[in-house]
């Protein structure tokens, strides 16, 4: 008996007053309900309290003055509904200010509620209740939640007594609670289970460890709902709205709070498409067509079911679109003073131990920064050369005429304030000329607005999911897929071929523009377990571009070479991009003498320092050594700048002579750094230094 409850059904007439009581009480709730309720208030979503949790558990794992300290307590309230007191719920709405006319309504509702129990089929007895809200009745939320605040003045009350404390870890707290204080606590609060390893709001308690152990909870729930349908009697039209409205919902919940892992996603895609494309489970059917094609929308001649992976960034975005929003809600003012203190939550920022929602939140920066514009009202709170402010799509800072030397100005900085109209001649002293036209058809509030964020792709400006993965599925895809924004793919991977070096260089670079390179982004993509951060730097993923050109190694290794760079030209974040420059664009900057550059090399040295082998100074030496002609045989030596007049400048060594250059020196050191090998020897009669940069062991161990 203790697992039943008692089903009010309520008929038309109480329904239509229910709802009209409720949209009159919805009005007031937020500013009745303190910010510590999320549930059932406009405005405020449940994910807040996760990802507050979340944060709260983080702390206590990772804080140092929290490691012997660490005590949670989830209160889980037992037939909550139906242990209302009809006079409590009175009593609270009186002392809320509540008139007496509307108490009376509200209690004409919840007390005329009757039970009568059905005993083969036919209603019996009468049964007239003392307390407890209906189940099903639109108002038993709002008036739940209106009496829990009872709870929370008692708790708000405590702290300002001193008799309990947030979070923090104060000096008053005992750093070591005995064995027999711990059971006296479970007593007084009557806890019956402990362990920490439980769920909140339906999310697991502990998030560490690896994600796809703690995720793969969604694919074996998905796999018990597809194993208990009859895919043999259902047509594909029964299986597209199974598949639209109940698997691909399944994950919802969860994704719009966490980032999922790769791998959990193609799995989860992968049972959904088994179950598609299966016409007898559980043998597997023929798969006619990729899934990701498959996923393309209904316009463009596909079905529309959606990618998992962009349809989680989607989520993820909504959130970092409220923390924009809403700076002054509680889950923002949290994850603010922990990660953005200074700062904003679309900007990049450095920070030590980030808990796995921050993290998640994170990864849907770029997407929202594909469509989010700070509105101009005021301009006091944005920044011209930091935030989106330019209308365009996707929308950008403001580029600078010369080397910025005011950087943390405003775009208040550039409007008069007394005309209420842009400064033109401090935006022609500042502002690219391209961007003045932008500027000057944004209209300037004559009011102090506060400056707001709008979204380019929907009408009214703000944010959906809808639009956010539509944006995922059109805009963030990869970067072999962006044809008509890069260069020929197909031209660069032709290229390769022709590159004069050895075949095995060849093979690398072609290998690189095909993506066929064991970097950690690609073996997580194979389902491979492994580390997903790079294992030079430490970034969070390892990708092509990273390893050849980003990695801060590679990087050294690129600005120390004679390959003219430039921060806004290369090295780029495409590998295509990277390459193509390479291949062609450089040549019309390099110096007149210079007849050969060594980048194959350089690619070559980048990326054997990350598979860790060992390039010898003979293997070197033998693949220039069979050269077809004694120009190939030369190899430049990088220009070293002058800094304190120590160094000179290198100049082009002919192969043969260079063991003869080098026994002629009087002192030779071989240095290594963190970032970067290299090598100089000094000659003493010619007072000349020679830096050699240095490809794996720079050319001689």
């Amino acid at each position: 008996m203790t697992q039943f409850r008692p089903i009010s059904l309520c008929n038309v007439s109480y329904k239509i007053i229910s709802k009209v009581l409720c949209q009159r009480l919805k009005k007031v709730l937020p500013g009745l309900i303190s910010e510590i309720q999320s549930s059932f208030v406009a405005g405020r979503q449940i994910s807040d309290n996760i990802m507050i949790a979340q944060e709260m558990f983080h702390a206590l794992r990772t804080k140092p003055s929290g490691r012997n300290k660490r005590m949670a307590i989830k209160t889980d309230m037992s037939k909550a509904y139906d242990r209302m007191e009809w006079s409590f719920i009175e009593a609270v709405m009186r002392k809320m200010g509540f008139s007496e006319t509307w108490i009376t309504w509200i209690m004409r509702c919840i007390t005329s509620v009757q039970y009568r129990v059905l005993m083969n089929g036919q209603p019996r007895g009468n049964i007239i209740p003392g307390r407890g809200l209906r189940q099903g009745d639109p108002l038993s939320p709002f008036i739940f939640i209106l009496c829990t605040e009872a709870l929370v003045s008692f708790l708000n009350h405590a702290e300002n007594q001193g008799k309990i404390t947030g979070m923090r870890v104060t000096r008053a707290c005992p750093s070591r609670i005995n064995a027999t204080t711990r059971q006296e606590i479970k007593d007084v609060l009557g806890i019956q289970n402990d362990g920490g390893m439980g769920t909140y709001l339906g999310i697991p308690e502990d998030i560490s460890g690896s994600k796809c152990k703690l995720f793969a909870f969604l694919k074996d729930k998905l796999m018990h709902r597809v194993n208990g349908w009859t895919g043999r009697w259902l047509s594909k039209g029964g299986k597209e709205v199974l598949i639209k409205s109940i698997l691909l919902a399944l994950p919802t919940y969860v994704m719009s709070t966490f980032l999922l892992p790769l791998e959990i996603c193609e799995n989860i895609a992968s049972a959904i498409a088994q179950f598609w494309w299966s016409s007898n489970p559980p043998k597997r059917g023929i798969h006619w067509s990729k899934w990701e094609k498959v996923c393309l929308p209904r316009e463009d001649g596909r079905i529309g079911f959606r990618l998992i992976h962009e349809f989680n960034l989607a989520l993820l975005a909504k959130q970092l679109w409220r923390l924009a929003q809403n700076p002054d809600s509680l889950v923002a003012r949290v994850l603010k003073g922990r990660y953005y203190r200074l700062s904003s939550p679309l900007r990049i920022n450095s920070v030590n131990s980030p808990s796995y929602v921050w993290t998640s939140i994170s990864a849907a920066r770029e997407l929202l920064l594909l469509g989010i514009r700070q509105k101009i009202h005021s301009g006091y709170e944005v920044k011209v050369w930091e935030d989106p402010w330019i209308p365009l799509n996707p929308a950008r800072p403001a580029i600078p005429i010369a080397p910025v030397m005011h950087p943390n100005m405003r775009v208040s900085d550039l409007i008069n304030q007394e005309s209420k109209e842009w400064d033109v001649e401090l935006l022609e002293q500042y502002v690219r000329p391209e961007d003045i036209p932008l500027i000057r058809s944004l209209a300037i509030s004559i009011t102090h607005r506060p400056d707001t964020f709008c979204w380019n792709f929907t009408r009214n400006g703000q944010y959906t999911v809808k639009s956010g993965y539509w944006v995922a599925q059109n805009m963030l895809k990869e970067v072999d897929e962006k044809q008509g924004v890069e260069p020929s793919i197909t031209k660069l991977q032709a290229f390769a071929w022709k590159i004069k070096a050895p075949k095995k260089i060849c093979h690398l670079i072609w290998q690189l523009l095909t993506g066929q390179v064991a970097v950690t982004r690609n073996l997580v993509r194979r389902n491979m377990r492994c580390d997903n951060y790079c294992p030079r730097c430490g970034e969070p993923e390892e990708s092509v571009t990273h390893a050849i050109f980003e990695c801060p190694p590679s990087l050294q290794v690129w600005l120390h070479s004679s390959t003219p760079t430039s921060p806004v030209i290369f090295p780029a974040s495409s590998i295509y991009t990277n390459m193509n420059y390479l291949f062609w664009e450089k040549n019309g900057v390099l110096e007149p003498d210079q007849d050969r550059d060594p980048y194959p090399w350089l690619i070559w040295l980048n990326l054997v320092g990350v598979d860790g082998s060992d390039w010898t100074a003979a293997e070197t030496h033998n693949s220039w050594k069979h050269r077809t002609s004694p120009e190939e045989n030369q190899l430049y030596i990088q220009k070293w700048k002058h800094y304190d007049g120590r160094w000179r400048i290198c100049f082009n060594i002919h192969m043969p002579e260079l063991w003869n250059e080098l026994q002629g020196f009087d002192y030779y050191d071989q240095r290594t750094s963190r970032l970067a090998k290299f090598c100089y020897v000094t000659r003493e009669d010619r007072d000349t230094d020679y830096m050699l940069p240095r490809l794996q062991d720079f050319l001689y161990s």
